[in-house]
């Protein structure tokens, strides 16, 4: 159950990261960028706790 609450959530993060990179690219404003930084930090920490596999999972697996 765990691992389905980290996986869920951490694509949860990570997709509300997405479409606030997405406003700050149309606006050109950079001032959300502590919300979209904070998104992508606890998106990996959800990951993290759930026990891997989620939206970072590829990404970690490829650095190892």
């Amino acid at each position: 159950m765990r691992k389905i609450i980290g996986f869920a959530g951490s694509h949860v993060l990570y997709f509300l990261a997405d479409r606030v990179d997405e406003v700050m690219n149309k606006t050109g404003s950079k001032r959300l960028f502590p919300v979209y930084r904070k998104l992508l930090v606890r998106s990996a920490e959800v990951e993290n706790w759930g026990g891997g596999g989620g939206a970072w999972g590829p990404l970690w697996a490829k650095q190892r």
